[in-house]
């Protein structure tokens, strides 16, 4: 049996998470006017703009892979693993067509986290804008699974 400690955290998680969509996407229609231009030399609001995207989209790929994802696996019971195993289990669990997506995201979160150059920040938060549109989605469907399993373990 599940301890109802951990259904409840799950429950909260799905909220935090829902808040940091929210909040990327907020970022993302921010800086969309922002998308034709960004190589061109920008104002140090609008790098401010593009800087909050990121540290957003990292945040939330952080709090799916390393939170939401590894509670779901303690309380479906899986064998703890890496995150590339978290990410194959996102696979299979419906959440993302294909896992090297999953996978992308989380290796540009580590650039974004370990990124000093300013002369690659610009690639950086291209890649953003292509990804953060599928890493909402994949959160929204991480989710979408984790109230229903909520649901189930509450009523059973």
């Amino acid at each position: 049996m599940i301890h109802p400690d951990k259904v409840q955290l799950l429950a909260e998680e799905c909220g935090n998470l829902s808040s940091a969509v929210a909040h990327l996407v907020f970022s993302m229609e921010r800086t969309r006017e922002l998308v034709p231009r960004i190589r061109e030399e920008l104002s140090l609001e609008e790098l401010e703009r593009l800087e909050s995207l990121a540290s957003r989209f990292a945040r939330l790929a952080d709090m799916l892979s390393q939170r939401l994802m590894r509670l779901i696996d303690e309380v479906e019971l899986a064998p703890p693993g890496s995150v590339l195993d978290r990410i194959h289990r996102a696979e299979k669990r419906g959440w993302v067509d294909d896992a090297r997506s999953l996978i992308r995201i989380r290796e540009l979160r580590n650039l974004i986290a370990h990124e000093y150059a300013a002369d690659k920040m610009m690639e950086i938060y291209e890649e953003i804008v292509a990804l953060a549109p599928g890493l909402v989605k994949i959160s929204q469907n991480a989710v979408d699974y984790a109230e229903r399993l909520v649901n189930s373990l509450r009523n059973s």
